[in-house]
């Protein structure tokens, strides 16, 4: 029965063959015009997809929580998040201001802008939010600068300033009481600003109120909805290049020196595309090159490998235009496929080059040795399609959508790459043939001494040893949770990703749970609050302040103290920047030590720094002395104004309810439907997964359906381990069944097999030895080696059925040198990705290769070793 299915395989390939021999022509002819129709719906219809989310099943118990709380709150889907960091509050505001309106008026690319703290509510009633205790120091402060601020209202400028100043040194004035330290620090660090021509502004508020930097104050967010062309390769090419385009218009004069970082889901999925189109396709042109120089090597002839080039290139059109059939999109990971489909698929035409090859060195013609080639290679390389197509098939049931999706175009593209090698290849081939002259054999060993059964025993001795040490490192193999950590570490987004998890202000690694009431909402957060892992918990009654008829009384009696001075402030002066104010003033410096050495450390810096910059003005000519000495008073005085008036403002707070509160903001913590949204924030590291587990575990023992970041990275990497685990699980388990019926031996499948476990095993161990963790995209490596290997296995235990005689070199064969080359050109394909600028495509590729490179060794070296009873019992039969 076995005979009989082998000839019918062999009449078959002799027919399909002579049809091919018969009409090459017409066969490239199709070939060629069928690529290019492919290629140019590919290229019409294959789109991309970035979003993380969609690489898991929507089924999965934290999707759905996801999309619950994207579908409450849908305005913060799709969203581009912008950190502006000033040195001042002053300057901050400023680059929000103009950064909002540069962007609200680029409609065709934005579709809204929102400032958390926007708007005359904040600026209002922004008082009411400090404690009680911290409003009260801030009114004491203010009552003590009440006499000079009264002054600065008559005469804002250098000469009022100095004036009052020169009175509270001499502790003559009014302003004794005040502490003036900070204010001379601050107009000492203004005056050598224009010493160093660099750019100053005094922050009058953080003076005033007494605030430190920080979130509100020196950094504010800025959420940017941006419009996508889903259509496009880049759907938000238009709207990064917008924001960008606004950010370099405010990044100019006094704005010059603010942070303007963005990130963001948008910009991440963006710069993440960007960097992988670039980088595949560099990978995938290096990766073409290296396996032509390799396949040199392997043919010595520029046909045969011209042929297999153009046997991979239509191929892989032919791949790409059944993905777009099939699935109609790439996903973060199948991007990767051109570069896999080119170190799989080059394995074929390998194999069956160097077997004409050989066939042709041994004297046959050119028909005979097509015919042959595919008589003899034909049964194990569609053997090896079907292996590592059940290898590559094995991610399909899984929950990890974004590999199997790869599984299915990589699975596929395993039968078009067969069908290519068995018809457009010897096809191109046969209009093509290499010189017919036969040569001698080579006396000389391709590997040199059959020494992988030579020295059998002590491969084994080896081979163990290290199984046991592989064995003890997987103990450590560690899995990378991080989706950030796969992408580009040199973007922006990224960066201003990492940089905002160094603040639990900042941090975006939140909680988020969702209640149904009012009352809910209290409960759960109160319960929230009590976790040691949660360091605050912010709902919607949050922006309700306490205690506010005791802070508006104490605002009140601020109002009534400073009211009539904030009311009619004075404008800037720009006529009270006079020479003699300076001099003036440094006569107050240089008195006031020898009354009060306390305050030496601040006043002797000033003076000194003041002594400099008079000497500067006396070089000057009078009307460029008169205009320095403006741009100081600018850069001192410039902003007190508005200060003053925001501040007059704030002391007419009034009392905030539900229904006082702005409406953009009451829709980002409370749904249409009702749901109050309920914040938590991590008192931990959360790029410690021990800290993200705990912090996760302790708020689902509250609220089971809890999400947002950390759910989302955690149980996605749970996924994709069970996914992995299921994977090759199916693919041992379909793999051996399928050896056990071809080979109809047990001893024959094992022996198979036991590269694809030793390669597995050393390529697990290699992660820890080389500190390459297991993450979303490696992961795959594993299963798809054992689809991937197994052909090397099944080659060289196919040729060991014919090897008679331990001295007959196993390592000489056209099946040796087909693994060798083979496995080399899949190695070189592979290694191309480990350049790549993103660190999951990278970390793959490494993986890939170092598993290739195992498996290679396994194949010629381990398998030999171990299948060396089976020569020997051959030669005991022989010797009988």
């Amino acid at each position: 029965m076995r005979k009989s299915r082998f000839n019918l395989l062999v009449q078959a390939i002799h027919w399909w063959e002579k049809e091919v021999l018969y009409h090459p022509w017409l066969i490239v002819v199709i070939a060629l015009v069928a690529c290019a129709a492919i290629g140019k719906y590919t290229a019409d219809n294959l789109t991309v997809d970035t979003n993380t989310a969609d690489m898991f099943s929507p089924d999965l118990p934290f999707q759905k929580n996801n999309h619950r709380l994207e579908h409450a709150f849908p305005q913060d889907l799709g969203t581009a998040l912008l950190l502006i960091e000033g040195r001042t509050p002053e300057e901050t505001n400023a680059a929000v201001e103009a950064l909002a309106a540069g962007l609200r008026a680029k409609p065709e690319a934005i579709e809204s802008v929102y400032i958390p703290d926007e708007g005359a509510f904040f600026t209002r009633n922004g008082m009411l939010y400090l404690d009680t205790g911290e409003l009260r120091r801030v009114s004491i402060k203010l009552a003590d600068a009440q006499p000079f601020i009264g002054r600065l209202a008559r005469d804002d400028s250098l000469r009022g300033l100095f004036g009052v100043l020169g009175q509270a040194l001499d502790k003559d004035g009014d302003t004794a009481e005040m502490d003036i330290n900070p204010l001379l620090d601050n107009i000492r660090e203004g005056i050598q600003a224009r010493l160093d021509g660099s750019r100053y502004q005094l922050s009058w508020q953080q003076l005033m109120l007494d605030q430190k930097n920080g979130l509100g104050i020196t950094k504010r967010f800025l959420l940017v909805k941006p419009i996508l062309h889903k259509q496009e390769f880049l759907p938000a090419e238009q709207a990064v290049n917008a924001i960008n385009a606004v950010k370099a218009q405010v990044l100019q004069g006094d704005l010059a020196d603010v942070r303007m970082l963005l990130t963001g889901e948008v910009v991440l999925e963006y710069e993440e595309l960007l960097t992988l189109s670039q980088s595949t396709a560099t990978a995938g042109i290096v990766s073409l090159l290296m396996v032509c120089t390799t396949l040199w090597f392997a043919y010595r002839s520029f046909k045969l490998m011209f042929a297999t080039f153009l046997t991979l290139t239509v191929g892989l059109v032919y791949s790409l235009g059944f993905a777009t059939v099939a699935i109609g999109h790439l996903n973060l990971i199948s991007m990767a496929f051109a570069v896999l489909f080119i170190g799989m698929g080059d394995a074929y035409s390998s194999h069956f080059c160097l077997r004409y090859r050989e066939l042709i060195l041994y004297g046959e013609n050119q028909r005979d040795a097509l015919l042959h080639t595919l008589t003899s290679t034909g049964s194990s390389l569609i053997l090896c399609t079907i292996t590592a197509s059940i290898g590559l098939y094995a991610f399909i049931p899984t929950s990890y959508v974004g590999v199997s999706e790869l599984g299915v175009i990589a699975g596929t593209s395993m039968f078009i790459a067969l069908l290519t090698t068995f018809t457009l290849l010897p096809a191109l081939i046969k209009l093509m043939p290499i010189d017919q002259k036969p040569k001698k054999r080579a006396r000389k060993s391709f590997f040199g001494t059959n020494w992988p059964l030579t020295y059998a025993r002590q491969i084994r001795y080896i081979t163990g040893f290290m199984t046991l040490g592989a064995l003890i490192l997987m103990t450590r193999v560690e899995v990378d949770f991080n989706p950030i950590n796969l992408r580009d570490p040199t973007t922006e987004s990224v960066q201003t990703f990492k940089y905002l998890l160094k603040s639990r202000d900042t941090s975006p690694m939140t909680l988020t749970a969702l209640a149904g009431s009012e009352q809910e909402a209290r409960e759960k957060s109160r319960r929230f609050a009590q976790l040691e892992t949660v360091d605050r918990v912010q709902t919607l009654m949050d922006f309700i302040p306490g205690n506010q008829q005791e802070k508006l009384d104490l605002m009140e009696e601020m109002n009534l103290l400073l009211g009539s001075s904030l009311s009619n402030f004075a404008p800037l002066n720009p006529q009270g920047a006079g020479f003699d104010t300076l001099q003036n003033f440094q006569r107050a410096l240089v008195a006031r030590p020898a009354k009060q050495q306390a305050d030496a450390a601040h006043i002797q810096p000033l003076n000194e720094t003041l002594t400099a910059y008079i000497g500067k003005l006396d070089q000057l000519a009078p009307e460029a002395r008169r205009i320095e000495l403006e741009q100081l008073q600018q850069s001192i005085l410039g902003k007190l104004p508005a200060t003053i008036n925001n501040l007059a403002l704030s002391l007419n707070a009034e009392t905030v309810n539900p229904d006082s509160l702005p409406r953009e903001l009451m829709q980002r913590w409370l749904s249409p439907a009702g749901l109050y949204r309920i914040q938590l924030f991590p008192k931990k590291d959360m790029n410690d997964l021990d800290s993200m587990r705990e912090f996760i575990r302790d708020a689902q023992q509250i609220d089971p359906d809890v999400t947002d970041l950390p759910v989302t990275y955690l149980e996605s990497m749970t996924t994709v381990v069970d996914a992995f685990v299921q994977a090759f699980e199916i693919a041992l388990v379909a793999i051996t069944l399928l050896l056990l019926v071809i080979l109809r031996n047990i001893k024959d499948t094992l022996l198979v097999l036991l590269p694809l476990l030793l390669a597995a095993l050393f390529t697990a161990a290699c992660t820890v030895i080389f500190n390459v963790p297991f993450n979303f995209a490696n992961i795959i490596a594993l299963p798809l080696l054992f689809g991937l290997g197994v052909d090397s296995g099944i080659h060289m235990a196919h040729r060991l059925h014919y090897l008679r005689t331990q001295e007959e070199n196993l390592l000489d064969t056209s099946e040796a040198r087909g693994v060798f080359y083979g496995a080399l050109t899949t190695i070189w394909s592979f290694s191309s990705l480990a350049f790549t600028p993103h660190r999951g495509t990278a970390s793959m590729g490494i993986l890939l290769a170092l598993g290739l490179l195992w498996t290679l060794i396994c194949a010629l070296v381990v398998l030999p070793a171990f299948s060396e009873w089976h020569i020997k019992r051959k030669q005991g039969a022989a010797t009988n």
